[in-house]
């Protein structure tokens, strides 16, 4: 996946000197060979220096950003890098997420792969594309594998899939079919897919308001079927506030809705090649145990991740001010189990299971986009949980009009490793037109 074109291209380090960003954390390169007699007295301009010795640099370099700014320095580098891609050495594992942070013309990326699993994350500037739709100014609500983006142009509406570093839009529904032939205005605050773009069967399911906004509504469900019509298909409508939707996931072929009260609504897609072209099975109410109270903490937020092919729970902790930060963190594991019902008839039960290890991964926090990583890919990585400031998704006024001089939170980022939290990002307190969101590889 290229990134490159989603980066600023400001060199990261210069030809002239040696860059010690490139060996941090790295262990010790190979002892050089001593130069011959006639180079003894000075250093080689650096695109003399010989092509093993570049790839070896080359090999030592994670960032895909700064790969390309090495790849440019000279004709010498480029080669290096062309032959290094070419001997049919393994690949190297998935580029991990990038930290977006929408802020007009100011916007910056955090990447974790420059900082080697330690400290603080490197701070890239992003150049987010105009055309053909303006991302600077946009809203984002979601991202995808490969680059793609979920972003609304105009706040409210404009809804689109677009994918970084190409001209690729898919515009996403902005108004739902509703009874008497009429449609509705929709809201998207979250968005997942079941396959990638251009995929036969690919559907879309987001977590809506209707708009205008009214702050008292609760959230709603819709779903389709990528390129089959402009309007959502269906929409789901919570009625309780307690099944109101926290976050939203194909997992197993199956749409699975989190709830407030940490139970799951579940959708069995069918696929047709009549009107919308899928019916979707359900609601099917799967109850999966009481929610959990944490040392007198407050919920801050939940999300529905899927890690070695289980599905996890993740619960985020503050203290009890709306405007606190995370403080703690809760995995759970899905179990299913087959108990006998009162007439003997196997019914499934299900319900989330404490886990206090990740089992080696590495798991970032994103409504409907939430993924996890095996961290033996990726030295200097140690198992933990990546969250970001998301906490708009609960404030709906900041998508009314009367609100477009508020600004987004973006200091609540970091990640959770030895039960506490680790401020892994550089500070940022606000983002002008979007909340962050993470750029998946």
């Amino acid at each position: 996946i290229d990134l490159s074109s989603f980066f600023a291209t400001t060199p990261l380090f210069l030809p002239s000197s040696p860059s010690r960003r490139l060996l941090r954390h790295k262990s010790p390169l190979p002892p050089l060979p001593s130069p011959p007699g006639s180079m003894a007295m000075h250093t080689p301009p650096w695109e003399e220096l010989p092509a093993d010795v570049l790839r070896i640099v080359f090999s030592r370099v994670a960032c895909r950003a700064d790969r390309q700014v090495m790849a440019g320095v000279c004709g010498a580098w480029r080669r290096a890098v062309k032959v290094k891609v070419a001997t049919g050495q393994p690949p190297r594992p998935r580029q991990l997420p990038c930290l977006l942070r929408p802020n007009g013309g100011d916007s910056s990326v955090c990447c974790l792969l420059c900082s080697g699993g330690h400290g603080i994350s490197v701070v890239h500037a992003a150049h987010l594309p105009q055309q053909p739709v303006d991302a600077r100014h946009a809203r984002f609500f979601g991202s995808h594998d490969g680059s793609w983006a979920f972003l609304a142009s105009a706040q409210t509406s404009g809804h689109v899939l677009q994918k970084f570093g190409t001209d690729t839009i898919i515009p996403l529904p902005d108004f739902m079919d509703v009874q008497g032939g009429e449609s509705s205005s929709i809201v998207h605050l979250a968005a997942t897919l079941s396959h990638q773009p251009g995929h036969a069967s690919c559907l879309v399911a987001a977590i809506v308001k209707t708009y205008p906004i009214d702050v008292m509504s609760l959230r709603a469900v819709a779903f389709w079927r990528m390129d089959h019509g402009t309007m959502a298909s269906e929409l789901h409508r919570t009625e309780i506030e307690a099944m109101e939707p926290e976050d939203i996931i194909f997992h197993k072929g199956v749409l699975l809705v989190l709830t407030q009260q940490e139970n799951l609504l579940a959708w069995i897609p069918e696929y047709t090649d009549e009107g919308r072209g899928v019916e979707m099975h359900g609601p099917e109410h799967r109850a999966c145990g009481k929610p959990r109270i944490y040392n007198e903490l407050a919920v801050q937020s939940r999300y529905l991740v899927e890690s070695q092919n289980c599905l996890l729970l993740i619960v985020r902790y503050r203290e009890g001010h709306p405007t606190s930060s995370t403080q703690e963190l809760k995995i759970f594991q899905l179990v299913e189990l087959e108990i006998p019902d009162e007439n003997g008839i196997m019914m499934t039960r299900y319900n989330w299971v404490e886990l206090f290890s990740l089992f080696g991964e590495m798991i970032f926090l994103g409504r409907g986009c939430s993924r996890s990583y095996n961290v033996s890919n990726y030295p200097g990585f140690t198992e933990g949980v990546y969250f970001l400031d998301d906490g708009s998704f609960y404030h709906a006024d900041l998508l009314s009009h009367d609100a477009a001089d508020q600004k987004y939170t973006c200091s609540d980022n970091g990640r959770w490793v030895n039960l506490q939290v680790d401020r892994c990002f550089p500070p940022e307190q606000s983002c002008s037109c979007s909340p962050p969101i993470w750029v998946l590889p």
